[in-house]
């Protein structure tokens, strides 16, 4: 008897602890949201309204201004430095004066370099102080030398070379550098184009703008797609390109397992286990196939006066548990029809066959347990 009992006993511990590599089935529909402790829906993919679900969402809050808090106008902007070269061209209008004599009322003065202590000197007006002055207030000051000398005189003044500015293209990019900032004003997507272009596609490439002490970053896609974003560089900014590929994780019973990138919108669920090899045929309980997902949700916020508030989004995440029965064919129609989203993750519960061989495989390797006793002789 007390055989008997030691054995139950250790039954009850190995039971208690039995091996296993990731959640049972039963566990999924007892999950709770860590963040309200609520319990987390688990829907059968067959029950699954796919319309509501967003298969291609926008990763950020279309309110978030982005890159759009460097806003700038671009050559308005950019004061002049030491080194910088300018080209300066006076116009005169009137009928007498400064070029009375000549053919034509245009004269080039040439170009002219900013020296070391900030200054250019120029025919007619003599030495100016550039430093940090834009090309616009240049060409005012030389205009009122003028006066008196011509009748109606105009200037234009044209940065032409810049080698002591220019910004920086780093990350995840072709050629990344230091880049000249030039006359033509670049602007974000040019930069990024001057340094071969991303690696990853518009989509999955995040751009980040540092200038100064301040930074902020957004998909390469609403660059493109958005003018407030494309703003114009100042000189020393810094541009950071990161392969932000979305990604999904297959845990469990799949021949492979780990992390796989893909493209949004084009991957399906069938073809993300296909990716993984598809299921371990000697392993696997192909009933209980799960994705698990936060779904991310956009929704516009509402006032007190119960209307919608323009431009006002509220940006939230809850967890979700689809559950797809491969073993009903109506769930592989569904599953090519279901998109998978970044982060989502893939597992595939092990056969209760398969747990009850680990079970048994423990308990026979148990040092607890009782030595069976030899088989008693007849007559004995």
């Amino acid at each position: 008897m007390q055989k008997i009992w030691a054995i139950l006993i250790s039954l009850l511990l190995v039971a208690c602890a039995r091996p296993s590599d990731g959640p049972s089935p039963g566990s999924f529909y007892d999950a709770k949201d860590p963040v309200t402790g609520k319990d987390i829906p688990v829907v059968r993919l067959s029950q699954a309204n796919l319309s509501s679900i967003a298969s291609v969402q926008p990763s950020y809050d279309p309110n978030e201004p982005g890159l759009s808090v460097f806003r700038t106008n671009g050559g308005n902007d950019i004061r002049l430095q030491r080194g910088d070269v300018i080209e300066v061209t006076i116009f005169d209008t009137g009928e007498e004066g400064l070029f009375s004599s000549a053919n034509s009322k245009t004269l080039p003065l040439g170009r002219f370099t900013v020296d070391s202590s900030g200054n250019v000197v120029l025919p007619f007006v003599g030495k100016q102080r550039v430093l940090d002055s834009s090309a616009e207030a240049l060409q005012s000051r030389i205009v009122g030398g003028l006066k008196g000398t011509a009748v109606n005189p105009q200037a234009v003044v044209t940065v032409v070379d810049r080698p002591g500015n220019g910004f920086t293209v780093g990350g995840s990019v072709h050629s990344p550098g230091r880049f000249p900032l030039s006359a033509r004003n670049e602007r974000v997507s040019d930069a990024i184009a001057m340094a071969g272009g991303a690696l990853s596609s518009p989509a999955n490439a995040t751009v980040t703008l540092m200038r100064g002490s301040k930074k902020a970053s957004v998909t390469l896609a609403r660059v493109i797609n958005e003018d407030r974003q494309n703003v114009y560089l100042l000189p020393d900014d810094q541009i950071f390109v990161q392969d932000r590929s979305p990604s999904f994780m297959v845990m469990g019973a799949f021949k492979s397992t780990g992390e796989f990138k893909f493209e949004p919108g084009q991957l399906t669920l069938a073809q993300a286990i296909g990716r993984a090899g598809g299921l371990l045929d000697d392993r696997a309980d192909a009933s209980q196939v799960y994705v698990l997902r936060n779904q991310t949700t956009f929704a516009p916020i509402v006032a007190s006066s119960r209307k919608l508030v323009p431009t006002s989004t509220a940006v939230t995440t809850k967890p979700v548990i689809y559950r797809a029965d491969m073993k009903d064919i109506s769930n592989l129609a569904v599953m090519q029809q279901f998109q998978m989203a970044n982060g989502d993750i893939i597992y595939a519960g092990n056969s209760g066959l398969v747990d009850f061989a680990k079970l048994f495989n423990v308990y026979q390797k148990s040092p607890n347990l009782p030595a069976a006793s030899p088989p008693i002789a007849p007559g004995q």
